[in-house]
């Protein structure tokens, strides 16, 4: 027995030395349960909870916390030592968001909950942790602090979250951002804003900014935006690829833009737009791919050179704009001393709106195309019209169409008003007249005239010849110059009075 209390004091006593030794070392915190329960109750707990899986759904790459109507996110629970793809603790009722375990999560979901407190330095031990949401919560830039996203050591950069790249705060109460925020997240590719009530975007927004070199997508879509700040865009210009700026209230084409000249898409549905012409059209993005303008209510026209400048663009989304009109046959073209030049495009839809005419010569090869809507539309049906009646929709309908080639109905001219425009392909559409008249219309007053004609002449000349006559009474007088000198005879000086 002296011989095991010896050996037991000595294993103490190294122990203690080798802690020693390790100084102020950082040690990521270890979850323990301590033991205060009797020995039947501990048993049975054991039983119950021994890990985050007992309260989740777990499977092998997955911990799916969502719902639970949790008030905290676990920290204090032990968790298991897999590597998780997935960790998502979305709709429950956390609102103080402890500092997470040596864990190791790739996603981790902590959206819809009620987070107003976050401790520092909370994601510093989840390893591999490269896409964070905190979207839906009632985060303020005071909430929002640097020192959040602190992680572990690096000679490289300062205490960073080495692989974070994808960080989700939108919909929460931000009105402006710590000017440090992404100090410690420098290398995100993806930053989603969007929801937030910004209004503008001030300094400590542009600050913030600034530090994210290489982002690739940023969404600040829904945040009550009537301007950008004019170089917004200058840091990141050589890395930033998707943009969403729709939901706002741009009245023009931001010049910001300019800037941005790595752009392959760009979101601007729902803004406030009336007409893109010369003096507001899209300013000089050669990389740009996709353009989207979906649900734009006020917009009335696309003037001459609206696209010149987007020489790349293959697929434009311009639908559900209840005021659109007209599309300038000139509008995608530009015009260089080398000529005219169109964008390849692939992708044309220009459904729901309510266009009257489709320029013939608004793309240069439609035979190019591998995709066109322009359902509900109001086509008028007449020469205009002749070249998409008789040519494009009967060649190439079905093609960039499919079945939608038979849900293209005339709005005008009436005649016309209901057909199917492939039932017109064989027909010669006349041309209305330059100042709206509409012979169809006229046709009853035509008939009338002609009519009133005929039978006014017959009655005109029987009321000359009875006036002629003298039987015609209504046209008498009685006047003294309408009696018959016959009944005059002049007197003479001897007629006795």
């Amino acid at each position: 027995m002296k011989q095991l209390i010896i050996i037991f004091i000595f294993f103490n006593f190294y122990n203690c030395q080798a802690n020693g030794d390790e100084g102020e070392a950082e040690v990521a915190p270890i979850i323990s349960i301590k033991n205060t329960e009797s020995p039947d109750q501990l048993e049975h707990n054991d039983k119950k909870i021994q890990n985050i899986c007992d309260i989740c759904a777990c499977n092998d790459s997955t911990i799916d916390c969502s719902s639970h109507q949790l008030d905290n996110n676990l920290s204090d629970t032990p968790w298991n030592n897999k590597t998780n793809k997935l960790v998502t603790f979305d709709s429950n009722s956390i609102v103080y968001l402890k500092k997470f375990p040596n864990v190791t999560i790739e996603k981790l979901i902590i959206s819809r909950n009620r987070i107003t407190k976050i401790d520092d330095q909370a994601f510093k031990w989840i390893k591999n942790l490269t896409e964070l949401d905190l979207s839906y919560n009632h985060l303020t830039s005071k909430i929002l602090r640097p020192e959040i996203f602190q992680g572990k050591f690096s000679p490289e950069e300062w205490e960073p979250l080495a692989k974070l790249r994808v960080l989700n705060l939108g919909n929460n109460n931000l009105h402006t951002l710590n000017q440090d925020l992404f100090e410690h997240i420098n290398d995100l590719t993806t930053l989603i804003i969007s929801g937030n009530p910004f209004t503008v975007l001030d300094h400590g927004v542009l600050s913030a900014f600034s530090d994210l070199r290489d982002i690739e997508e940023l969404n600040i879509a829904y945040c009550d935006l009537g301007e950008l700040p004019e170089h917004f865009f200058h840091s990141t210009q050589s890395s930033l690829k998707r943009l969403y700026l729709n939901g706002n209230r741009f009245t023009s084409v931001p010049d910001a833009l300019e800037d941005a000249k790595s752009l392959e898409y760009l979101n601007l549905d729902e803004n406030l737009f009336k007409d893109i012409n010369k003096q507001n059209n899209f300013p000089s993005l050669n990389k740009l791919k996709i353009l989207s303008l979906r649900s734009l209510p006020h917009l009335t026209k696309i003037s001459d050179s609206a696209f010149s400048e987007l020489t790349a663009l293959e697929e434009l989304y311009l639908e559900d704009c209840p005021r659109l009109k007209e599309i300038h046959e000139d509008a995608f073209v530009k015009h260089s001393i080398h000529g005219a030049i169109w964008p390849q495009l692939k992708i044309l839809d220009i459904s729901n709106n309510a266009l009257k005419y489709l320029p013939s010569d608004l793309i240069a090869r439609w035979d190019k195309l591998e995709y066109l809507s322009i359902i509900n539309n109001d086509w008028v049906c007449d020469c205009d019209n002749q070249d998409l009646i008789g040519n494009l929709l009967p060649n190439l309908g079905k093609k960039l169409m499919g079945n939608q080639v038979d849900d293209l109905y005339c709005a005008a001219p009436p005649e016309h008003a209901g057909k199917n425009l492939t039932s017109l392909a064989k027909r010669k559409l006349r041309c209305l007249d330059y100042y709206g008249s509409r012979p169809e219309r006229d046709a009853a007053i035509l008939i009338g005239v002609v009519l009133g004609l005929f039978l006014a002449i017959p009655i005109v000349l029987t009321l000359l010849f009875f006036w002629k006559r003298g039987f015609c009474i209504i046209f008498n007088s009685n006047n003294p110059a309408s009696f018959s000198r016959a009944y005059y005879k002049r007197a003479t000086n001897n007629d006795d009075f």
